[in-house]
């Protein structure tokens, strides 16, 4: 008689891995049959031992102990894939019930049986090559070009890779992207190419579960992070695109950065792993240096935008008593006008739905901005909630409400929101006859509706689409001019990493763009204005990463973000309950900006570690996970929530 350890394959509510027996002899790694809540789910062995070395715990046990009713003959997935799941499960202090059900997809645990009947040498892998792959190291390449050059190389690299009978993978982060890669690589070799993600009904993932690992042929395989999970045993390279998006993170628990997970995957298995976007997040250039990454190409910072960037200049008009603001300038409304009339599309970017808060002069109409950084300032409610004041989103530095515009001297300031809304209305009033589509995630509640509304926009003559950065994900073609309403305001998102944010955004827009982009700013002295202007990123990027290894941010120090929320009785008392446990490690406790959700206290406490003390082998050389601190944070109570490597810190 046995007893074994099994991971559910299923999210819920237990915090420990479940105990079994049966009189099988089990191997760890294999897939078995449970009862859960009445209910027959998929596990994972993962420590089996005999009944007399366990008879003392047995008898401590609150319960009793079921019967496994089935082993699998068949482990369909590649045990590092089962292993990466794990550690990755560690690496974000989750449940490791919680990572399996993330990342193995529905549909393959729902149809196991039917996956493993399945003729195909790939499923008949033997133990004995693991030491293959335990010796091999993958190499990690950086690939930082515009698109067009990075669907080129593909090119030439999966011919390559298909001469030397080897596979790829390239990683996306959702359906369009997917759609979007398809058709230009699948050309002339459309019978080797698969798409595959969790939109897909569960017979048709099947059926290309099925295709994908019976084709004697190698493959390329376009599809999400959780069909890493489809064993072909031939892959060569692994491919992360748009690695600078953050639809990698996962929202909800467990709070995966799936990134992380590819690359832990990739290094499990020995392949080539390139890390490509436009441009890569800025602690990913940095490895370039910290960990002498190479680089597919020379990293390229240029823009690479064919069109024309243009920055008007505010004008500031002495003689008017009060400038009137206008969330779309005289000059970009007849540059529009000029456009609708050659029956020619524009892209209006607005920051969000509603406001998108900036504070600007009432008497000359420039916006407030940090004495320290030049950003502009937002105004919030003090953590307190029992006053306001002015905050810079990029440095932190706090100003006084009482603060005067230092350019004319006036009292008289304004917070403004400029949001779709905002530039809608305006839009109408100026041009009532034009077609003008809103996409933001008010006007459209569903994928489908935000597909229409983009189709609907592409298919019409002299029309005007107002949307925020979700609408970039449904634009197809590009437009002749896009227009960023309000730059000032990208300044109010609330994250450290800001600047590069916004970076981002920008050229994400000209991606978007064929032949002109207006960007309307009060702040020429913006340090990302200025880069834009020379059409050349690498002193801004060199200056942001030397700022954030003055100021201990990431990639230079790991954040891991504790968030509580609760009554006021039950906030003093997770207060002192973090400063005891967490004392060693020198927490930062503070309530966040916005101090009170769902009748709730938010109380979010901040941790900063030396990265290799809390990192992983496959991620960094002569890295660990802090075991002690591991310990702490996975007895939380389940009313805490943990974040690691979060995105912002209020």
């Amino acid at each position: 008689m046995k007893i074994v350890t099994v991971i559910p394959f299923i999210k819920g509510v237990f915090k420990e891995d479940l105990t079994y027996f049966t009189s099988k002899d089990i191997q760890n790694g294999s897939i078995v049959s449970i009862q859960v809540r009445n209910k027959n789910i998929l596990g994972l062995v993962i420590n089996s031992e005999e009944v007399k070395n366990e008879k003392g715990n047995i008898k401590d046990l609150p319960f009793n102990l079921k019967k496994i009713i089935e082993t699998k003959e068949q482990v369909i997935f590649r045990t590092e894939f089962l292993d990466s799941i794990l550690e990755i499960s560690k690496y974000f202090v989750a449940k490791k019930s919680d990572g399996a059900s993330a990342l193995i997809p529905s549909a393959f645990k729902e149809e196991y049986d039917q996956i493993a009947k399945f003729n195909n040498a790939t499923l008949n892998y033997k133990n004995e090559n693991k030491e293959i792959f335990k010796n091999l190291k993958n190499e990690k390449l950086l690939f930082q070009a515009p698109l067009v050059d990075r669907i080129s190389y593909y090119k030439t690299l999966i011919r390559g890779s298909f001469a030397a009978k080897k596979s790829v993978f390239i990683v996306l982060p959702n359906k369009h992207e997917i759609e979007a890669f398809f058709e230009p690589l699948a050309k002339g070799i459309e019978k080797f190419v698969f798409s595959i993600h969790g939109e897909l009904n569960t017979k048709k993932q099947i059926e290309k579960f099925r295709e994908i690992i019976t084709s004697p042929h190698p493959v390329l395989i376009l599809g999400t992070a959780p069909y890493l999970s489809i064993p072909r045993f031939d892959l060569e390279t692994i491919i992360l695109e748009e690695e600078n998006t953050n639809s990698y993170k996962m929202i909800s628990r467990p709070h995966f950065d799936l990134r992380t997970f590819i690359e832990v995957f990739a290094s499990k298995i020995g392949v080539k792993f390139i890390l490509a976007d436009t441009l890569l997040r800025f602690e990913t250039i940095a490895r370039k240096e910290t960990e002498n990454l190479n680089e597919v190409y020379p990293l390229s910072f240029h823009l690479n935008f064919d069109g024309e960037i243009e920055i008007p200049e505010y004008e500031i008009n002495p003689l008017a008593e009060k400038a009137k603001f206008k969330t779309i300038s005289d000059n970009s409304l007849k540059i529009i006008k000029e456009l609708i009339s050659t029956k020619q599309n524009a892209f209006i970017f607005s920051l969000r739905k509603g406001l998108a808060t900036i504070t600007i002069c009432r008497d000359c109409n420039l916006s407030i901005i940090c004495k320290k950084c030049s950003a502009p300032v937002v105004l919030y409610l003090s953590r307190g909630g029992t006053k306001r004041m002015f905050i810079c989103n990029k440095c932190g530095t706090e100003r006084s409400p009482e603060t005067i515009c230092e350019n004319c001297g006036s009292w008289n300031l304004m917070p403004l929101g400029i949001g779709t809304d905002t530039v809608f209305e305006e839009i109408k009033r100026n041009l009532p006859k034009t077609p003008i589509f809103q996409l933001d995630k008010e006007s459209a509640k569903t994928e489908k509706g935000a597909e229409k509304i983009a189709n609907e926009f592409e298919k019409s003559e002299g029309a005007i689409l107002i949307g925020t950065e979700m609408a970039l994900s449904y634009l197809k073609k590009k437009v002749p001019l896009s227009i960023i309403a309000s730059f000032d305001s990208l300044w109010s998102i609330p994250n450290f990493k800001m600047s590069e944010k916004v970076i981002q955004i920008i050229t994400s827009i000209l991606t978007k763009t064929e032949k002109k982009l207006i960007i309307q700013t009060k702040n020429e002295k913006d340090e990302v204005i200025k880069a834009i202007k020379n059409e050349n990123l690498l002193s801004f990027v060199r200056n942001e990463l030397n700022d954030r290894k003055n100021l201990g941010y990431p990639p230079f120090q790991r954040f891991i973000k504790i968030i509580h929320m609760g009554d006021k009785e039950d906030t003093l008392a997770s207060k002192e309950y973090i400063q005891e446990i967490f004392n060693e490690y020198h927490p930062n406790i503070f309530s966040g900006f916005v101090s009170k959700l769902k009748n709730k206290y938010v109380t979010n406490t901040l941790l900063k570690l030396e990265v290799q003390k809390w990192s992983l082998p496959e991620l960094l050389n002569n890295s660990s996970i802090d075991q002690n601190l591991f310990t702490k944070l996975s007895s939380l109570p389940s009313d805490f929530e943990i974040y690691i490597d979060p995105e912002d810190l209020l």
